[in-house]
């Protein structure tokens, strides 16, 4: 990555992008926005490696000839793929169901795991761990 688009993204635009994988000499690189928040960082450089691990194809990125321009290809598919990924893997069920069995608030779990409340809220709704030690409490006091 050239000197011109680092600082195009960390100077010039830093609230405008999150993450970015890059290919150098075969290596994988992540560069992510450290204007953000330490669990969103966690979760934009997730995200980002999720990319790797899936093996999905590098999106193609056209900067204007003076910088002030970018424009990227998105392919909205491998940018679900990735969010699923990456949040599975920085917060899994298994924790999430262990944290509240354990009692534990969602200020307690985001400061355990590093990631952010919204994280833990979207993966407490959508893996049913609530609902599930809800049931489980019903079946208790029949």
């Amino acid at each position: 990555m050239t000197p011109d688009v680092l600082g195009q993204l960390l100077r010039n635009d830093p609230w405008g992008w999150s993450a970015v994988s890059v290919y150098q000499a075969k290596r994988a690189i992540v560069i992510y926005n450290p204007q953000h928040s330490p669990g969103r960082q966690a979760s934009d450089v997730m995200h980002e490696i999720a990319h790797l691990i899936l093996d999905h194809q590098p999106a193609t990125v056209v900067m204007s000839q003076d910088g002030s321009f970018v424009m990227r290809s998105y392919n909205q598919r491998q940018e679900d793929e990735a969010n699923w990924l990456a949040w599975c893997l920085l917060l899994p069920r298994e924790a999430l169901l262990r944290c509240k069995k354990l009692g534990l608030s969602t200020p307690e779990i985001v400061e355990m795991y590093g990631v952010t409340e919204t994280l833990v809220n979207f993966r407490l709704r959508i893996t049913g761990v609530e609902s599930q030690l809800r049931a489980t409490r019903r079946r208790r006091f029949r």
